[in-house]
């Protein structure tokens, strides 16, 4: 059954989502380790450039959608790792110290995500299709049948999009209220 806070329609813009999430990425990777020097425009043509390519990619989208996930659960682990160890009395520039200073924590942070990118990749590349995802776009047909000004009215009127309307409208009312400064909100 559709409600009116159903993301489907969503699956649809992923690529934009994708592409977003590699130009942030590369961009911070490049700036921080400033292989291309300190010329900030270089280095988002290099991240505009390469989040195209790679968003264009289908192994690379499926590589993200499946790491992402196992990522924040990661770093929702080590931040109530963190908590615990803050409740049981640490300051914070003891967590500070054993982030940045004992060799141990940081190789095993290493490990840890490099068995969470080797596990992916492996999962992504070395698996070969399931025989239920081979005629999965011909199940997933859409309801709207018809042509013409009828389906413009049946595909406007669809939960899915009255969904994603609403679910848009929200969000550009919380971005513009955010993003107001905070001498309007006081006077």
């Amino acid at each position: 059954m559709a409600t009116f806070l159903d993301v489907g329609l969503f699956e649809h813009f992923s690529i934009i989502f994708y592409l977003i999430f590699i130009f942030v990425l590369l961009y911070a990777v490049l700036t921080v380790s400033k292989i291309l020097g300190e010329n900030k425009n270089l280095n988002a043509m290099l991240a505009g450039a390469l989040a195209l390519i790679l968003a264009l990619s289908g192994p690379t989208r499926d590589l993200i959608s499946f790491v992402t996930p196992t990522f924040f659960v990661f770093i929702f682990f080590a931040f109530f790792t963190v908590l615990i160890y803050k409740f049981m009395g640490a300051s914070d520039t003891d967590v500070t110290e054993i982030f940045s200073t004992k060799a141990g924590t940081r190789g095993f942070i290493l490990i840890i995500v490099g068995i969470i990118i080797l596990s992916s990749l492996g999962k992504i590349f070395f698996t070969g299709p399931i025989a239920s995802d081979v005629n999965e776009t011909a199940v997933n047909a859409s309801s709207v049948g018809t042509t013409g000004q009828s389906a413009l009215t049946a595909t406007l009127t669809h939960p899915k999009v009255l969904g994603l309307i609403l679910i848009l409208l929200i969000a550009a009312y919380a971005m513009s209220f955010l993003s107001r400064p905070s001498a309007i909100l006081k006077g």
